[in-house]
Formats: C-alpha cells, structure tokens, sequence
C-alpha cells in the first residue's frame, strides 16, 4: 500500500510542553489536545495516554495510521496500533514502546523509527516524537503525547 509522507520538522517539535491535570482518577489534557474538534484538524497523527500508559484520546489521522479505531475504556495500553514493530521487524511488545519510557523517566523522545502494523498486516513507517504531560500545579508527569510522522 503507497503512503502519502507526512514529515515534520524538527523545529516544529521544539520547545512544545504539554500540561494536564488529574480529576477524580482521569487525566485531562490542557491545550488544543483538550478539543477533539482541534486535534482532528490536526494533519498528524496524534495521541495521549495517562500515567498508567491508558490511551485517553487520539485524532483521526491516528485512526488511519492504526488501521482501526481503538476503545477509550481503559483496556488500550501506550499504542492504539494493532501490533509494534522495531525497524527490524521483530514484534514491539507495547508495554516497551517507547511511550513508557516517558511516563517512567519523564523524558522526551524524538525521532523513534517504529512501524505500526494495522489489522490487515499493511505495515506503515513511523517516526514516533514522545513528549511528557506535566501536572499544572505538582510538574510531576501524569501522561504522555505522542506525534507520530509516516513515512
């Protein structure tokens, strides 16, 4: 299947922080990540999970990344693809995406090679940009963003 690419500059990337707080268990994400409206107009695809690595929202370009659209009620983990791969093909157990490398380190990560697999085994290239979600009042992390570039 041919792709369209869908690039994203470096410097686009620089500098974004992303805040939320927590309300009774539930993570809310600040900013434009906070309309669904806002974040499917967005070109990229996009997603957020919680602290627990819990997928809490994505935009439509995710759900044509993913080949499918995932359930919000908690049973989806750090990726709403159907299975992760590294570059090298072999599977990507999700709970090692690299999502969670942010949610325990609070890094950011930028430029991940990745390839999603999509339920009719059609493998899309990824290039996965992971940034934290701080806590607006504590700094603590409380989630992850995740702006993913196909190639």
């Amino acid at each position: 299947m041919e792709n369209d690419v869908q690039s994203i500059n470096a410097n686009q990337l620089d500098n974004l922080k992303f805040t939320g707080t927590v309300v009774d268990g539930v993570l809310k994400v600040n900013g434009l990540l906070n309309s669904q409206e806002l974040l499917d107009s967005i070109q990229v695809a996009i997603y957020a999970i919680d602290i627990n690595g819990t997928l809490i929202l994505y935009n439509k370009t995710a759900v044509v990344a993913w080949g499918r659209t995932p359930l919000l009620n908690g049973t989806e983990k750090y990726c709403g693809a159907h299975i992760l791969r590294y570059p090298d093909g072999e599977i990507m157990p999700h709970e090692l995406a690299p999502p969670r490398v942010t949610l325990r380190h609070g890094a950011t990560i930028r430029g991940v090679n990745v390839i999603c697999e999509q339920p009719d085994g059609t493998w899309l290239k990824a290039i996965a940009n992971i940034f934290p979600i701080h806590d607006v009042e504590t700094n603590k992390v409380i989630g992850a963003v995740n702006i993913i570039g196909l190639t």
